[in-house]
This record gives structure tokens, sequence and C-alpha cells, in this order.
């Protein structure tokens, strides 16, 4: 056979089979199907039946629910639009969810919507998106929205989302001796100490460095109080003392947590000691930490993030999903209709129930729905402030750099005591040798 033959063969053959194992449920022109209904496979838009019956066993209706009342939400909404049936599909998350996507895309199954959370910036940079339209651009603050190169928008959040705080265990504060949590580093430092030190079977708390985003997402509000970034003005920012500087911090703090719980694959261990066991008197956490604090009756509070000295306020988004169109996806238009669902206000607002803040500008001034939280009320006025985004995405082979940092920076500054300017000169050199 003809080798230039074989490989084209095979590469039908390969797209035919992820064709027919994602199944968009629509005709072979990617049209309507014969009874003039649009079906449509969705990620991440509401609950997948599954979840629904769960949801429906545990929570009851809407009214009465306090489980993912958001998802629900969108999804009897999305029910509600004639001509359209939509399947809600489970495709994973995080990097599971990215290779899904990517592989349809590359085999011509465009989705009709991609959704995510630290990779959506890297398909934004990669002009693979349609431009959003400008009811949906108007519709939420800047904060709200990612940009291709151009600086065109491409992406939007929905279902709200966080910022990182302080949560505290009150009681562990008041048998240390301490009435109000720390505002800064030091004041921080001096607090967890104290309590790992003086209080029976009690641990202060740090910040993690969890070797995947989830450390990253904790650890970036840290380097931006000194005014720093992995990657900043189009340079890798792992040389500048000021990140040496939060990463000094960070291994200084992890002391104060649960050997190996700070710095372990899974998360699951170091929230349940906060939550369940409450051992641990500091967690770094985004609004939902509040759910998982009313649910094991702790006695809870939370403040913003302490500051280093000379420091500005610096956070990091987290929990968002950020939704858009690849372009080549069928029926655009319908797609952008389902996005502009979660966006609606009384959609959103459910967002609120699940202790989330919504990016809807329709919604910055209900105090009545969410100024009962003081989390929500500083995760609403950090989404409308504009000043803070996701984690920073580089110029190409950003989820490999990413996951550099996270094992080779992050995790290796906690888990081993070799010298910071060396985890960071380490990783630089193969930084660079991805980006060029």
């Amino acid at each position: 056979m003809n080798r230039k033959f074989g490989i084209l063969l095979l590469a039908l053959i390969l797209t035919m089979a992820l064709a027919a194992f994602t199944g968009c449920g629509r005709d072979d022109n990617g049209g309507a199907a014969d009874d003039g209904i649009i079906r449509m496979d969705i990620q991440l838009l509401g609950l997948t039946d599954t979840q629904m019956e769960v949801y429906t066993e545990r929570y009851g209706p809407l009214n009465q629910a306090d489980g993912p009342a958001f998802d629900y939400a969108v999804r009897r909404a999305i029910e509600a639009i004639p001509g359209i049936e939509v399947n809600f599909v489970d495709w994973g998350w995080a990097e599971t969810l990215d290779t899904a996507q990517r592989t349809r895309i590359a085999a011509g199954d465009v989705p009709h919507i991609v959704g995510g959370e630290v990779f959506m910036p890297v398909y934004a940079a990669e002009g693979i998106l349609y431009p959003l339209p400008q009811d949906i651009v108007d519709s939420v603050v800047p904060s709200a929205l990612l940009h291709d190169n151009n600086g065109v928008p491409v992406a939007v959040i929905g279902g709200g989302g966080s910022v990182f705080m302080l949560f505290y265990n009150r009681d562990i504060l008041e048998a240390a001796g301490f009435s109000n949590p720390p505002a800064t580093w030091d004041e921080w430092r001096h607090q967890s100490r104290v309590i790992t030190e003086t209080v029976p079977g009690a641990w202060g708390g740090g910040v993690p460095s969890f070797p995947h985003a989830g450390g990253a997402l904790r650890a970036t509000p840290f380097f931006r109080q000194l005014g720093v970034d992995f990657f900043q003005d189009g340079r890798v920012m792992l040389d500048d003392p000021r990140l040496h500087q939060s990463l000094e911090f960070i291994r200084y703090m992890d002391q104060f947590l649960p050997p190996g719980l700070g710095n372990s694959a899974d998360e699951g261990p170091l929230w349940d000691a906060f939550e369940q066991d409450q051992i641990i008197a500091f967690v770094v956490n985004g609004t939902w930490q509040v759910g998982g604090a009313e649910r094991n009756d702790m006695n809870w509070g939370v403040a913003p993030l302490p500051l280093p000295t000379g420091g500005q306020y610096g956070n990091c988004f987290v929990g968002v999903t950020f939704f858009g169109v690849p372009r080549g996806a069928p029926h655009p238009d319908i797609s952008f209709d389902l996005i502009r669902v979660t966006l609606r206000p009384e959609v959103s607002a459910e967002s609120f129930r699940n202790n989330r803040a919504s990016p809807v500008r329709a919604l910055h001034a209900r105090t009545d729905l969410f100024g009962h939280s003081e989390a929500l009320t500083v995760a609403m006025g950090a989404f409308y402030e504009g000043g803070f985004s996701g984690l920073v995405s580089f110029p190409r082979n950003s989820a490999d750099i990413w996951d550099l940092i996270n094992n080779q920076v992050l995790a290796r500054t906690t888990m081993t005591n070799d010298p910071i300017p060396t985890i960071t000169d380490d990783a630089l050199r193969q930084v660079n040798m991805l980006l060029n």
C-alpha cells in the first residue's frame, strides 16, 4: 500500500471512529434531524440525567434546594427552549475535559460549546473561538470575559465563581488567645505557630501547594500581593526576587499544616481536616467553603487574605467556568443562546445559593440576594472591581508549563529543602525550552 495513502486512510478511520464515539446527535450535515429537532451534546451547562436524579432525590424542587441550584435552573431553562433537544453530558473536568474537547475538535466533531477553567485562556489565545455577540459582552462585568490575542472577547464566565479568602475556626483561635484573624503575613506566621505549638491536636494552617491547578490557584494571590506573577509583560518571572519571597513564605507556612496534606495530589484530606475533623485553624479557599463549614456545624469566620509588608491587594478568580463557541461548531447562534441562558439574571442569581458570585451586571446591586454573606459580598466586590483574572497563560505549551510549575516549583518548594533560587532556576531552564 502507498504510504501516503495508508496514512490518510488511517486518519479517516480515526476520525470516523471518534465521530461515532462522541455522537453529537445531529444528522450527517450537522443540521436538524428528520423530525426538525436540533440535538446537541452539551457539557457543563446544567445537570446530567444522573445528577438530576441524585439532585431531585436529595434536594427536591428548586425552591427547596440547597444543592446545585444554578445547574438545575440552567437545565430547566434550556429544556424549555423549543426546537432543540440537549443531552447533558459529562466529559470530566480539568485536563480530562480539555483532552476530550480537543479530541473532538481535531476529529472534526466540533462541540457546540466548550468550557473550562484554567485552560480556556489558551483556547482564546489560539484563536479557536468565535467572538462573543455584543449583547453577551454588555451583560457582564469586564473581568468575566476572556479575549483573544487581538483583544476580542471570545469567552464568558457562566455560573459565577469566587476569589480566595482566609477561612478560620473561631474556636481554635480563641483557644490560642486570639480574638481576630491575621491581617498581615507576619501576624499569620505568629498565629499559626502559636496555635500549632499550644493548642492540643490543632494546626495553624498555611498555603496549599497541591501539585496541580488547585495549588497554583491558591498560591497565585500571594505572588500578586507583591506585584508579580509567573508570566508578566512578556517574560517568565521565575527569577524575580518578589516571587522568591512569596515561595519562601509558602514554604514557611507549610510546617503549620498536617504533614503531607498541603502538597498532596488529593485535596480532600485537607478540607476534611478543616471542616469535619476541625483541627486546622486557617485555610485558603473560595466562597463555597461556607457550605462545607455550615454542614459540619463549625464556628467559622472569613477574612481577606493577609497582606505582606508593603504589599497590595491581590487575588485570583477560582471556580469559574468560561464558555465559548468553537469555530466550526454547528448552529453557533443556538450555542450562544444557550450561553445567554446562564446569564439571565433570574438564572445566574441561583449561583448565590451555591455560595458563588455572579458576573451579571444586573445583579451587582442586589445585596438583598447576597448581602447576608460576608464571603459572597467580598467575592462580588472583587468581580465588579475588575482587577483580577484567573491563572496567567503562556504564549505556547501553557498546559505543560503549568504542570512543570505545579510539580517542580510549588510542590518542590514545600516537599524539599532545596534553595528557592535553585528550584526556580531549574524550572526556568525547562520553561524556556517549552517556550522556544
